[in-house]
Parts: C-alpha cells; structure tokens; sequence
C-alpha cells in the first residue's frame, strides 16, 4: 500500500499549482488557479512547514476548510475528485506502483494495480506548445530578436551554437488563448508571456516551456522593455506542462552529472565542459525527483548538486544528498555559475578541477583488468579534466599576461 508520506515526498506541489494556472512571484505567491476571479496576485501561497512539505493556502474566494493543505487537499481541489481518487492518481504521477480497485484511467487502458512513469502533456497541449516554440525560435533569429539576442549573448554568456542546440526563442508579445485549445480542462485561459522562451524537451517530446521574462530595471528589460500591468515575475511556464530533468536527452552516460540549479546555469555548463561530463537541471531548489528524473540522473556515478549560494540552495542540496551517496553537494564558485561566468571566472576550468577530483577516486575504485574499456574510456575523461587544468595554470603564469583578479562570491548583475 502506498503511503501518502510517500507521495508527499515526491510530488512537487508548485509544479502542480503551475500546471493548474498558477503563476508565482518573489515569496511563493501566486493568483490563486482554484476559483474564478483570480486577480489577486497574492492570494495563493506556497509554504513549508516544520516537517519539510510543502502547504498550500489561498488568502481570498476557496472556501473555509477547503482553502489549504498539501499536495492532496490541493489536487482534490484542482480536479473535483475525492480522497482516494487524489492519492491514486498522485501515486501514478510519481511512479509508484498502486494496489487496490482500479480507477477509470483518462486515458488508454491502464490499470491501477500496474505502475506507471510520469509522462508529457496530451497531444493538443504539445502541437501547441510546439508552435509556440517554432514561432519564438523565428522571432529570435529576425531582426526584431538582435537586442534579446545580444542579451543571451553579453548577460548569459551563451554562444549561437547553444542557443541553437536547445532551441531558445523569443516571444515579443503577451498572448492568451483558451485553454480548450490547448486540451487543457477549466475556464480561464493559457498565458504565453512576453521574454526569452525556453522549451524543454524528453525522449522527443516537449515536457514543459519557461519565459525569462523582462523585469523593471533589469538587462533584459533594457532589451526589450520592462512589465506592465502584468504580474512582476522573473519565470513563467505555460500551464498544463509537465515538470521533468532539463538536459535528460542530452545525457551520454559520463560517470560525472554535473547538476545546476536553473536551466541558464546547466546551459553555461554544457557550452562550457559537456565533453568532460553530463550537465542536466530540475529547473529550481525546491523541484523533487519523480522516478524518472531519479533513474537519469542515478545512472551516473557521481552527481555534483552546484546550487545557488543561498538559503534555498542548501535546501535543495540537502534534499538531493538524502536520497544517494553518489549525490556531491558543491559550493558554487560564485552565487551562481552565471555569476562567476560575469566575474570574468573561467567556468570550463573550474569543472575540470571538480571532474578531475571525482575521476580520480572513481579511478582508484574501478578494477582496470575486469572492466578495462571503461577504465580506458574513463581515464580518457581524467586526462582531458587534467589537460584544461594545466592549460589554464599556463595560462595563468603567462609572463606576457596580467594575473586574473579573484573571483569573489556575489550576486551578479541582475541579469
């Protein structure tokens, strides 16, 4: 019997509020996506209680004593189903296997008893999103996209072939549209915010889609214009996505998982050393694995969790070590990775130290007669870890260059 503790723990309650509508702020608060007339922007908000959940609470039109809780009261809510119904289908999104009477599946022919792993949206919700994505790839490539283009150039540091390889667009316009068109259930609509678009894809399907949208006084606004009106949020994601492992179908099966918290970090990482080791994010400190992101991210033999140098990051890392030894929680060099890439920080070199570190002991516990090609394949990587080292440290002494000034944690430019 599967233990609603269980759930719980593997449900991630704001990418459900998300899929539902919500769309969050600075403090985890949100128009409430349960009731009509959702104009508050603080009237939803997430929270954590002394044990570790996540809670939910709406401040304005969710009537009394059903206007809060956990991941459960939240869906039952959400879907107008009961108890039981919540907890079998919570169950199916997080992988686990349920027993009991089998509940009508929406759709195919699957029963409750087998188990069954997360999957992408429905099919009108992908050729959707699919066209929204094609449309902000255009629109970042024509002449109306260079100011936006400079911007992931100069502030993120990302190089035309990176923008390319994952498929980053930009939407110059809000748009609405209804929710029945994007096979979504409930009135309302589907917002596509204004901003640098971000689609995420898995096993050649589109999962979820994020908007970098431009906020007052920061470098992309100064591109292409700051908010108005609308809620001041720096991420969006276009609700009825399904969060999943930024980076999975990009994973070769390195014995090194470099893990960053946001998916501009990983971007950086993978342009910087993705011939030295994996590079995948959750998309955010507070994102829980589900099963399918835990057998991607476990198939490697170390997993360094390189969170912001925050609060929130050492939560996240926490949570990640908890659940395997092969998890390495590791200090950024800076408050992020994109900070240290702006400090001037040579980010290719600071993965190479980390992989050569791991490799090295991954080395030492691997029998080179018994597994020789991948002890050959591995020293391959250790070699290349060392060589950007010493490259560097060449570099460095150079006598023809001025030394690099320290590198010192900061926030960075608000980018």
């Amino acid at each position: 019997m599967i233990e609603v503790s269980e759930i719980l723990e593997r449900i991630d309650l704001r990418a459900l509020a998300e899929e539902a509508g919500a769309v969050f702020g600075p403090g985890n608060s949100s128009v409430c996506p349960l009731h009509a007339g959702a104009d508050n922007l603080s009237a939803f908000r997430l929270y954590r209680r002394q044990d570790g959940r996540q809670h939910w609470h709406c401040f304005t039109r969710c009537p009394q004593g059903a206007n809060g809780g956990n991941a459960i009261s939240f869906y039952m809510r959400w879907r107008q189903v009961d108890f039981g119904t919540a907890k079998r289908e919570l169950a199916r999104r997080a992988g686990l296997e349920v027993g009991g009477p089998a509940s009508p599946p929406r759709s195919g022919g699957s029963s409750d008893s087998q188990p069954t792993l997360p999957g992408p949206p429905g099919a009108r919700w992908q050729a959707r999103a699919q066209a929204f994505a094609r449309y902000a790839q255009a629109q970042l490539w024509s002449p109306g996209g260079l100011a936006v283009l400079g911007y992931l150039r100069e502030e993120r540091g990302l190089h035309e072939e990176t923008l390319h390889a994952w498929g980053l667009g930009y939407n110059p316009h809000d748009v609405w549209q209804a929710r029945e068109a994007w096979g979504l259930p409930g009135r309302g609509q589907v917002w596509c915010p204004r901003g640098v678009v971000l689609p995420v894809m898995r096993d050649g399907a589109l999962w979820y889609v994020k908007v970098r949208r431009p906020l007052p006084g920061d470098a992309l606004s100064q591109a292409m214009g700051a908010v108005e009106r609308l809620p001041k949020v720096k991420f969006s994601t276009l609700q009825g996505g399904r969060a999943t492992l930024f980076g999975a179908d990009r994973l070769s099966g390195m014995p090194v998982l470099l893990l960053a918290e946001g998916e501009f970090d990983a971007l950086l990482a993978w342009q910087a050393a993705h011939d030295l080791c994996d590079v995948a994010s959750l998309g955010g400190a507070g994102r829980r694995l589900d099963v399918l992101d835990a057998a991607s991210l476990l198939r490697a033999r170390v997993v360094l969790a390189t969170y912001d140098a925050d609060q929130a990051g050492a939560h996240g890392q926490a949570y990640l070590c908890s659940l395997s030894g092969r998890v390495v929680a590791v200090q950024p060099p800076a408050h992020d990775l994109t900070a240290y890439w702006q400090a001037g920080g040579n980010l290719r070199a600071w993965i190479a130290a980390l992989v050569a570190q791991h490799m090295e002991r991954l080395l030492d516990d691997l029998d080179e007669h018994d597994h020789a090609e991948l002890f050959v394949r591995w020293l391959e990587i250790y070699n290349q870890a060392l060589a950007v080292q010493d490259a560097q440290e060449a570099e460095r002494f150079s006598p023809f260059q001025a030394p690099d000034p320290p590198v010192t944690p900061s926030q960075g430019r608000d980018r």
